[in-house]
């Protein structure tokens, strides 16, 4: 009889360490992928293109499948760490392993892409590193899906719905917003504060420096211009835009006028694009641009900010300020020099301060709402017994 208790109760608590491993693991991707959709974006594009569905690759599909993967493993991981929906997101979490597994077995093996992409920037991992994460995961969602009524729930089967509910409108609204400005916490070595001219060098434990593949050259002549862009002193804008193909020549007027501002107060501003000079007089012809154009590799370019146009402000060489397409600076915020403008000598808040304020739009009314839930049933005990 004890023997058999003690059974069950180590099987609870392996079925519970299992689930949240599952629902972190789920969370972690999903929210790194809501965070930077454009970046999941460009990893799908490659996939495409070493699969040869190079006409998937230049069409929104997959932005959307971006979009629709982030908010799925995030959603079910929530709904896994809170006891939601058990048998349901059981094996909706076990289907989806049942199918990445083997995938990531045959990029192990084949390696069309380097890396799967599946945490982003901020934790790469190898493609055999990524089969084996599957693996043990795929081993603990075959144990909670086989014990499903043995998750331990947060939230009152009968309001589990909200917890659902609200976190799909979060999910929805920060993918949104940072696929129409710029991922809220930037991982990549290009994020406000860096100093691009450290973040290139080699140090003397002989570790690859974050940045390797940033190479700069002028279209006319050939000449390797990183040094004089990157390290050079003064204020430089950098209007960013990996393909003028696909760029958005809607901020135009934004551009003009910034234009202006560099000419009067003596900035430097160039564009860096991947594009041929066919592209780029193309441009030149229908925005009327008149600044220079120096060409990079288009991944450097998509690393650096994730829009087509950014621009980007260095003060010598580190990153003052970034701007996606939609908050490129107009004229009423051109008014004065650089020194004299706060929003030119942006402070970065470190990865901790920046995800202290992003869980706390979501983590601080998922609480209070889990503890009305506990408070309703409290009260509805007490009614019963009475």
């Amino acid at each position: 009889m004890r023997s058999s208790r003690l059974v069950s109760v180590l099987k609870w608590v392996l079925v519970n360490v299992c689930r949240m491993l599952l629902s972190l693991a789920l969370i972690f991707s999903g929210a790194v992928k809501m965070i930077d959709p454009h970046g999941t974006e460009y990893k799908i594009k490659d996939y495409a293109v070493a699969f040869g569905v190079d006409g998937m690759a230049d069409s929104y599909l997959p932005f959307l499948f971006s979009v629709a993967l982030a908010l799925a493993e995030f959603c079910l991981g929530i709904n896994m760490l809170f006891g939601s929906n058990r048998r349901w997101t059981s094996r909706t979490v076990l289907g989806f392993f049942l199918v990445f597994t083997p995938f990531t077995l045959y990029l192990a093996i084949e390696n069309p892409v380097h890396d799967c992409g599946c945490f982003g920037d901020a934790l790469v991992l190898t493609n055999w590193q990524t089969f084996g994460k599957n693996v043990v995961l795929l081993t603990c969602a075959i144990l909670v899906c086989r014990y499903y009524k043995m998750q331990t729930r947060l939230i009152s089967e009968h309001n589990q719905w909200l917890v659902s509910m609200y976190t799909w409108m979060f999910s929805l609204v920060l993918t949104t917003y940072c696929a129409y400005t710029l991922p809220v916490i930037d991982f990549r070595p290009y994020h406000i504060g860096a100093d691009l001219h450290k973040q290139m060098q080699w140090d003397d434990t002989d570790r690859t420096p974050p940045i390797t593949d940033l190479v700069i050259t002028d279209p006319q002549t050939g000449a390797d211009m990183t040094d004089s862009i990157i390290s050079g002193r003064g204020w430089k804008f950098l209007i960013v835009t990996p393909r003028l193909e696909t760029a958005d020549d809607g901020v135009m007027d934004n551009l003009t006028e910034l234009t202006e501002y560099c000419t009067e107060y003596g900035y430097t501003l160039v564009a860096l694009t991947s594009s041929n000079d066919n592209r780029i007089e193309y441009w030149r012809d229908i925005t009327g641009a008149e600044y220079p154009f120096l060409i990079a590799d288009e991944i450097p370019l998509k690393t650096m900010i994730r829009s087509n146009p950014g621009l980007i402000l260095l003060n010598g060489s580190v990153v003052a300020n970034k701007w996606a397409a939609t908050e490129i600076p107009g004229a009423d915020e051109l008014v004065a020099p650089l020194e004299e403008l706060e929003w030119a000598q942006k402070e970065q808040a470190t990865y901790a301060q920046r995800l202290f304020y992003l869980l706390s739009w979501y983590v601080i009314p998922l609480v209070l709402l889990t503890l009305l839930d506990g408070l309703w049933q409290i009260i509805r005990l007490l009614r019963d017994r009475n």
